[in-house]
């Protein structure tokens, strides 16, 4: 395409000129090499397009015709380019973005943070919660969540991986022990997340080179992934955590990851179908798709 856009460019540069000569001084170039690719785009489309003798050069009639197309394509393409520098140097208005506890705490909100700070016209929300969000109901324009939605009406972008752990704080684990198997987990004071009447107590664990699922019997079960975190940070037991939620713990000490998972979830951003992407979506995700793939 890119390509295609240069041989236009080409051509009326070269029409314009009069002389393949002076269109080599206008672009920087010597003549052989303008007069190469001139011969090449004249192949490519299968007509001769300039008369060129030594001391003849005109527009053929078929090089006339491509001559009025090209120029209102080029003048297209720098109005397009045009447009999406001013939306991209000025995007305003609401952004109003959801996303779970989980994945929007620890590793989403300060990108979204970093992103708003480009565009100061720009109000930006973050809508964070630990019960599915919907962005008809919620009235957002983007959702992040680990599934892909069904809705007909609905737009589902992958944004990232995300790896769940089974972890707990090392005083924890040197009160009650590490769980070195799938089994142990049932001596072990486990931490789970309730969404609504479901308590997420079924765990996967890397077993003999394959995960398993299995079910863990809750100690303590809340529907705040906030206080589920600091439960597992402040000793109380062994959960479930998304990799990147707790990495910053990880690194510093305060928990260890106990057993062995490779259970990776998929993450989406989603928003309504409307036909088009609206500039401030298309820039937020932009961003994020660079921003957090670089660290989730």
């Amino acid at each position: 395409m890119a390509d295609n856009v240069n041989d236009l460019r080409l051509f009326t540069d070269i029409a314009q000129a009069g002389a393949i000569t002076r269109a080599a001084i206008m672009l920087n170039s010597s003549p052989p090499a303008v007069s190469c690719r001139l011969t090449a785009l004249e192949k490519r489309l299968g007509v001769r397009l300039i008369e060129r003798h030594a001391r003849r050069f005109q527009l053929t009639e078929a090089g006339k015709a491509f001559y009025v197309r090209a120029q209102r394509i080029l003048a297209e393409i720098q109005d397009a380019e045009a447009e999406a520098s001013s939306h991209a140097q000025r995007l305003k208005g609401r952004l109003r973005i959801g996303a779970m506890f989980q994945g929007g705490q620890r590793s989403l909100a300060p990108e979204i943070a970093r992103f708003a700070m480009r565009y100061p016209e720009l109000q930006v929300e973050l809508v964070v919660s630990d019960e599915p969000l919907d962005v008809f109901t919620d009235d957002l324009d983007i959702l992040f969540q680990p599934e892909q939605p069904d809705q007909p009406n609905i737009v589902a972008r992958k944004v990232t991986e995300g790896r769940l752990i089974i972890c707990a704080s090392p005083d924890y684990l040197k009160r009650k022990g590490r769980p070195m198997s799938a089994a142990d987990l049932a001596h072990h004071d486990c931490l789970c997340l309730a969404q609504g009447p479901t308590v997420q107590n079924r765990w996967r664990v890397a077993c003999e080179g394959s995960d398993h699922d299995i079910e863990v019997t809750p100690r303590l079960v809340c529907n705040s992934g906030e206080t589920l975190y600091e439960w597992i940070l402040a000793g109380h037991g062994i959960g479930l955590q998304f990799e990147w939620n707790a990495r910053k713990d990880l690194e510093a000490g305060r928990l260890e990851e106990c057993l062995d998972s490779q259970w990776i979830l998929p993450w989406y951003a989603v928003y309504p179908h409307r036909g088009y992407h609206p500039p401030k979506i298309k820039a937020f995700l932009d961003y994020i798709k660079e921003r957090v793939g670089q660290h989730v």
